[in-house]
This record gives structure tokens, sequence and C-alpha cells, in this order.
């Protein structure tokens, strides 16, 4: 089985057409939830969210959707349209389910995202009072992504899923991947039936590219011509197989390289990391901590820069590849410990008196067991990265019921032109847990 890289070329597709007519409303849209939608309500009372909209826009819109509690609706019309949308840039914007704010400017999507994040905390963390957010937007609108995953269409082509869809559309277009990794796909095409359901692509500042190609089956290795220099490898589960180069990339954050592997997950936005890591430093530097817990640890991207400046550092990460990183990225330092395993099943049992617990879960948030046990520990100030509005804030309510109270919370818009961003909230408790070390 033979898999190639060769020019295409290629020509810029049409958004779908739309589906028959069927119930139709004309709705004045509220607000932007998270998720991407507008929401608004129909005469009736019902809730319906609308993607591609504005809030204020009056607008028609289709019901496609019929649920218990709400309905979801495909724009129509716009009839009166809201005075700051703009044309989308991308030809692919509205049936490509990666962005969703195209058609708003930049500075106004960073005002929306601040209100969601506000909505989210009120409405699902009952905070009677929220702090003002400090708000981190990202320096590139576009071009920011140093990773990016593609799907395959039956004709072998690079593409992404459609919005609301398992189908994959042939991409001609995206304004969000830098400019390596735009290069290397819009030359690459692999032969139908290779057995290769997914292509993911990184680059680093140096322009230097790991490219993994996700197989199906086991044994399976694909024939490969390559006319340019990149890292190649095959991956099937947790077996990696490298067919070109190297299986990991060097990717910077503040001027530090940090090894990642083809298994390993890293912020996708380098220059909003490292605004990220500079406000945690700002924290660790007015707490000064003798003892520092970094959970969720990944290849060690806090770590690094926490270490020397703590006694202790003690940190927990559950991907075998992730720790292999970061044990090659912090191998200079000898007072640092490495846990591989699931917070929720190695916290508990943990007996590290750190002042200071950094926390960067993935979307699902906080395990019950991981908020218990922070709850039972000596900690007295923790940090919390959440990519997920409604977790952190069900966490956030949880922690505070706990005995924790906010002191700062920040939005880092990493994720310009999608639904998506990051938050730190700074949470702080005036002593340890009187269960402390009697969990």
């Amino acid at each position: 089985m033979k898999w190639s890289i060769h020019l295409m070329n290629v020509i810029p597709g049409k958004k779908d057409g739309s589906m028959e007519n069927s119930e139709t409303h004309e709705i004045t849209i509220d607000r932007l939830a998270y998720g991407g939608d507008g929401f608004a309500r129909l005469p009736d009372g019902r809730a319906v969210f609308v993607p591609l909209v504005i809030p204020g826009e009056k607008v028609t819109i289709r019901i496609v959707d019929d649920k218990q509690k709400y309905v979801r609706g495909e724009l129509q019309h716009i009839i009166d349209p809201s005075p700051v949308r703009i044309e989308p840039p991308c030809p692919h914007f509205g049936v490509c389910g990666g962005c969703h704010y195209q058609h708003i400017p930049y500075a106004e999507q960073i005002k929306y995202k601040k209100t969601i994040l506000q909505e989210q905390l009120q409405r699902i963390a009952h905070l009677d009072s929220i702090p003002d957010l400090d708000v981190f937007q990202s320096d590139e609108p576009f071009n920011y992504r140093n990773v990016m995953q593609f799907h395959l269409t039956g004709s072998g082509k690079l593409g992404f899923k459609k919005r609301s869809s398992d189908e994959v559309f042939e991409l001609t277009r995206c304004l969000l991947s830098q400019a390596a990794i735009q290069q290397l796909w819009q030359n690459m095409s692999l032969e139908p039936q290779s057995g290769i359901e997914r292509i993911e692509i990184r680059q680093n500042e140096s322009g230097d590219v790991l490219v993994i190609m996700q197989g199906d089956e086991q044994g399976i290795i694909p024939e490969v011509e390559l006319d340019f220099p990149v890292s190649l490898v095959h991956r099937v589960g947790d077996e990696m197989i490298v067919l070109s180069g190297e299986d990991n990339i060097q990717i910077s954050v503040l001027d530090h390289p940090f090894r990642v592997s083809a298994g390993s997950f890293f912020q996708i936005n380098a220059g909003l990391a490292g605004k990220m890591v500079t406000r945690l430093l700002s924290t660790l530097k007015q707490k000064a901590p003798h003892r520092v817990l970094d959970l969720y640890a990944g290849v060690g991207l806090f770590s690094h820069f926490m270490a020397p400046l703590v006694d202790e550092l003690v940190a927990v990460e559950g991907s075998s590849f992730a720790c292999q990183d970061f044990a090659a990225n912090l191998n200079e330092y000898e007072h640092i410990s490495l846990y591989q395993g699931s917070v929720e099943n190695i916290l508990p049992d943990l007996d590290v008196q750190a002042e200071l617990v950094v926390c960067d879960p993935p979307r699902a948030g906080l395990h019950p067991r991981v908020i218990d046990a922070l709850a039972a520990s000596a900690v007295t100030s923790l940090v919390y990265i959440s990519c997920d509005p409604a977790t952190l804030a069900r966490d956030l309510r949880r922690l505070i019921e706990k005995g924790f109270a906010i002191e700062n919370i920040a939005l880092f818009d990493l994720f310009p032109q999608t639904y998506h961003m990051e938050a730190v909230t700074l949470l702080e408790r005036s002593e340890p847990s009187a269960n402390y070390p009697h969990r």
C-alpha cells in the first residue's frame, strides 16, 4: 500500500445549500451562548440556538432539530444585520466546523467571550459577584496554530469535518495554521484506502515540521514518498513508528525549547502560552511557596518555569509520552518528582505539603476525588487553568463549597475565530485543611 505526497491544484469549494424548508420563524438574537451559537426565544417561548449570527440581529431561521427543552435553528436570512458584521475571509466558513466567529471583528469576539465566561460563572457557579476579568488577546488573530488535525475525504484529500456532521469536505484554504503547516497540507494527498484516518501536522517557530499519520489497523505501514524534509510518524493507538526524521519536535515558549513527542499535548498558541506562564510566575513570586504541585503537568511547560523558584516540585501526568517529554525537558533539576498516572488516583494518596497547586485538566475538568483531595490538603493557593468555562464554573462552585475563594480570573484567547477560550483562576483559602495530613 503506497502513501504519497504530491502537488495538488486546489479549486475553491462552494458552501452547502440549505435543506428543504420546514418550520420557519423571525427572531432577534439575544446573546451568544458558549458553543458558538446565538441564543434567542421563539414566539412560543422555546429557547433556540442559531449559528453564524450576532446579538441584536433580526433574522429568519428554519428549525432543524427540535429537542424537548430547546430547538436548533438554521440561519435563512438576515433581516437586520449587526453593524459590526464583516465578510468572513475564509471560503469554507459556515460549512467548516472549525471556526465560529469569522463574521465578527476580532475586537468584538473578545468582548463576547468575556461576556460568555462571566455568564457561565454566574449561572453555573452561582457566584454573587465576579471579579473583573483580565483579558489577554492573541497577537495573531489568524495563523496562530502550531498544530492542525486533518481528516481525509474518500479520494484521499485532506479536509475538515463539516459543522454538526461527520462528513469530511476537501480543504482549499485555512487561515488558522502557521505558515509551514499551511504550505505542507496544500501539497499533500494520500491514495484512497491508505489505511490512514487522520493527519496531524505540527510546526515550530523555525519551520520544522512533524507529521503524525493516524492509522486504523495494526501492521499496515504505508509506503512514503517525500520531496521535502519533515519528521514523519505512523501511529496506531499508542504504537509509534518513525518513518522519517524524529518522533518529536522542539517548540519554544518564552525562548525556551520544549520537546513535544508525537503522542503528547502542547498549547497550540505559543505566544499566549507565554503570557499564561508570565501570569503564573507573577502569582508564584507573590505567594512565595516552598513546595508546589503541578497536576496534569503535560510535557512540563509550567513546571520548567516554576522549578527555579521553589524548593520542591511534584508533578502528576497520565500520558506516558508526556512523562517521557517531561523528564527530558526538566532533566537539569534534582528537586522535582514526577508521578505517572491519573490525578484522581494518585493525588488522594500523595503526601506532599504543597502550599500552591497548579491544575491544568482536560476539558472534562476536575474529578470529584481531585477536589476532595485538594480540600483535604495543605494547599492555600490554587491556580486552575481551564479550557472549558462550563466545567470551570462547576468546579469553582465545588471548590468554594470546600472553603476556597476566588482571588482573580484572567481570560486568555488562545483560539481566535472560535468559541474556545482559556481561563486562569487563582483561588485562595486562609489556612490548610484542619484534616491535613489525616484524610
